[in-house]
């Protein structure tokens, strides 16, 4: 099972807007430059957000994107089943059929990927990673010293 470029993408803007909240915004171009992502990308990933009530976006000249609650509201599970369709791996996660012996083992995993999601918040993000790094590199060019091969960014 693999999640989308939308959640892997989504979690690291909004590790940026933690990482400048709640004072500053980021326009998608600002954005575009920290991922290495097209600001089409970016802007449906934050219209996915905002619909969720995890991003606002505002207009003006120092508008742009912020988190629309604090980083320790905000858990990974709430920016994931925003960018992957709820996190229903399955058909069977939301039937009500107890008869099909499969449909439990999806359950039983949907139900314990959500629970690892939702014990993490963008702040314990903020509060295990301080240096504020993020990748633009897809992750087989990434050591895991973040050496000269590697296109990390601090934030």
């Amino acid at each position: 099972m693999r999640l989308s470029s939308k959640s892997q993408y989504g979690l690291k803007l909004c590790y940026i807007l933690a990482c400048n909240y709640p004072d500053k915004r980021k326009s998608a171009s600002a954005l575009e430059k920290e991922i290495a992502v097209s600001g089409k990308y970016i802007e449906k990933i934050m219209r996915l957000l905002s619909g969720n009530g995890i991003v606002k976006a505002e207009r003006g000249v120092s508008g742009g994107y912020r988190l629309a609650k604090a980083p320790e509201e905000i858990t990974i599970g709430d920016i994931a089943r925003a960018l992957e369709d709820n996190m229903e791996i399955a058909d069977c996660i939301t039937s009500t059929c107890n008869m099909c012996a499969t449909g439990e083992v999806w359950r039983k995993l949907y139900a314990g990927i959500n629970e690892v999601l939702d014990s993490m918040t963008l702040r314990s993000m903020l509060d295990d990673h301080s240096q504020g790094h993020i990748c633009k590199c897809p992750s087989e060019r990434c050591n895991s010293a973040c050496g000269s091969d590697c296109n990390c960014k601090v934030v």
